[in-house]
């Protein structure tokens, strides 16, 4: 299920504002790669001692009212579900089984436990998501710029077209971001950085024009600084096994967890 550009979108919705952006953008993305567009509500109701709130038909009447609002606010013929569960689990499940290409999900910066709990909701689901996930921290705004980092690795390949792709379709400024770990033993960056721009299509280097960046030492530290004057970053999303568990590479997990901008990630093969 790799699928990219996307034909059938699935954005996770509720009544914060987080989520309404995360609509805004899905709508947006739908629209510019001419995709179907599905928006699901994860009815996770916390546990209460109250039984009150145990009653089938106080869940039922709180859960009319919840999607009643989301229609007004996502329109009266965007096609809603809603469904039972924890969101992570019900997400996984619906993309899989719905043969989406894209997932599209809010989260924001706060302190505390709010940023674990929705910066851990996003980054399990983009460990574990078969489909590209595009998380959005912030009012999504027209993409202009799109930030590219990529490293020595095949996965940064898949990146990178998506990322090409994207410049394309919205007629933004791509730049390609290499850092380099080891400057003394280290590769070539400028000859890396020419060799995967020249696998790019054709068009897509027409297009965009890409332009490149070499720097040094952190790619946590150095990613983050990149994203400064861009609107979107498109990197992989490495997963690697650790005592039988599966578990998202550091990079991607610290740019979820800090990034201003929006963040499209690009599932890698499990090794």
């Amino acid at each position: 299920m790799q699928r990219f550009p996307p034909r059938r979108i699935l954005a996770a919705v509720d009544l914060s504002e987080t989520s309404l952006r995360a609509w805004r953008a899905a709508r947006q993305v739908a629209e510019r790669f001419g995709a179907s567009l599905e928006a699901v509500y994860c009815d996770n109701p916390p546990p209460s001692d109250l039984a009150v709130y145990d009653s089938p038909e106080i869940s039922a009447a709180m859960r009319k009212r919840v999607m009643d609002a989301l229609r007004r606010r996502l329109g009266p013929h965007e096609r809603l579900h809603a469904v039972k569960g924890e969101p992570e689990r019900v997400l996984l499940r619906l993309v899989r089984e719905g043969g989406f290409d894209l997932l599209v999900m809010g989260t924001h910066h706060r302190s505390g436990a709010a940023r674990f709990l929705l910066g851990s909701v996003a980054e399990s689901v983009v460990r574990d998501c078969p489909c590209p996930v595009l998380v959005v921290p912030a009012p999504w705004r027209a993409v202009r710029r799109v930030l590219a980092p990529i490293n020595e690795a095949d996965y940064a390949r898949k990146s990178l077209l998506a990322a090409g792709l994207v410049a394309r379709a919205y007629k933004a400024r791509l730049t390609v971001l290499h850092v380099v770990t080891d400057p003394i033993f280290g590769s070539n960056p400028r000859k890396l950085l020419s060799q995967r721009l020249s696998e790019l299509p054709e068009a897509v280097r027409r297009d965009t024009r890409p332009q490149t960046e070499v720097r040094q030492f952190e790619p946590e530290r150095e990613i983050l600084r990149a994203c400064r004057g861009q609107d979107l970053v498109v990197l992989a999303a490495h997963r690697k096994s650790l005592l039988g568990d599966w578990m998202l590479g550091t990079t991607a997990q610290r740019i979820l967890r800090h990034s201003r901008i929006a963040v499209l990630t690009i599932p890698s093969a499990r090794r």
